[in-house]
């Protein structure tokens, strides 16, 4: 009697191996989108990417666009005809046997670029037509002011005895009236900072139960740190952050640079989504959260084309006779 259990377990399984269906592949892969990305700034050409979406479980690396053209307008003017040209990235290995080398194809795109220098508070409309698709893709933004900053420097320096020092800046803006949206970056020496600013609230990594009330820091995360002036629409405000760096006897650390610029509404909006859709994956916020869309602003298509203004620059010296902000 005891082979008896097992033998309904067998049956079972069979029954249900007989019920499988195959659905093919082809039934359930949506039709391929536009997909039109690019980060313009002021002082350089337009550019952006143009490729074509796969289903998830495609493995092709190939996404060009075939006949592809992209024009143009600003101010409400068509300017000019973007360049248009594909660029492939090739991955090489070596048979470990043999010791042949051979390529790989790891993904290519198209690449489209204007000779237009763009400007601030010009008004960028893109077209982007292919033969492949039957509507165009059109996307809207426009180039940022540069940002009206009225004071950037050091506030206090902590030191510990084996030469790990912490600096403490503020960056005091003289905002607009109206929606703005700000850009606060390293360059050359500087990795990334921390800081308690509220103003960075929307793009803390919300992984500990700490970061839900406040008593987290924020860490840079490299060269998109973002916030907006919804706490200090139209008035001046100062930024408060911090760095960590090395100062050991006979050792004098590098310069670094730091930079604020004003970015677009468009690429604010896809950073922050991005951003709430990578940190859903796992950790105590992807808990209490439903699955992330991730903001576009291309018609017809998806992808996210946005604007970043002119920086303001600030070189702070090092030196044992620093840190300052040099002129």
């Amino acid at each position: 009697m005891k082979y008896i259990p097992i033998i309904a377990i067998v049956i079972m399984m069979a029954g249900l191996a007989a019920c499988e269906k195959e659905i093919p592949y082809d039934d359930i892969a949506p039709e391929p989108l536009l997909v039109v990305n690019g980060l313009q700034h002021v002082g350089e050409p337009a550019r952006l990417s143009v490729e074509k979406s796969s289903f998830y479980i495609d493995v092709e690396h190939d996404f060009r666009v075939k006949d592809v053209a992209v024009d143009l307008y600003v101010n409400g003017a068509f300017k000019e005809s973007l360049r248009v040209s594909d660029s492939c990235t090739y991955v090489s290995s070596e048979n470990w046997m043999t010791g042949e080398i051979t390529e790989e194809l790891s993904y290519a795109f198209v690449y489209c670029e204007g000779t237009y220098l763009l400007q601030a508070g010009d008004a960028l409309r893109f077209e982007v037509r292919s033969s492949e698709f039957d509507e165009p893709a059109v996307a809207e933004t426009k180039m940022p002011l540069t940002p009206q900053v009225i004071r950037f420097d050091t506030i206090r320096i902590d030191e510990t005895s084996d030469g790990d020092r912490t600096v403490y800046f503020a960056l005091e803006i003289d905002d607009p009236s109206g929606k703005d949206f700000y850009n606060l970056f390293g360059q050359e020496g500087l990795d990334g900072f921390t800081s308690n600013d509220p103003v960075f609230t929307d793009f803390m990594n919300i992984v500990h139960v700490d970061d839900l009330f406040g008593q987290s820091d924020y860490y840079g995360r490299g060269p998109y740190n973002l916030f907006n002036d919804a706490y200090f629409d139209g008035t001046r405000y100062s930024v408060t952050f911090r760095t960590r760096y090395y100062a050991y006897e006979g050792y004098v650390p590098e310069p670094f640079i730091v930079s604020v610029s004003q970015v677009d509404e468009h690429f604010y909006r896809f950073e922050k989504s991005y951003n709430t859709y990578h940190n859903t994956d796992d950790g105590l916020l992807g808990w209490f959260t439903e699955p992330t869309q991730v903001y576009s602003n291309v018609q017809h298509g998806v992808g996210v084309v946005g604007a970043q203004g002119e920086a303001v620059t600030f070189t702070v010296d090092l030196s044992d006779n620093g840190p300052r902000v040099l002129p």
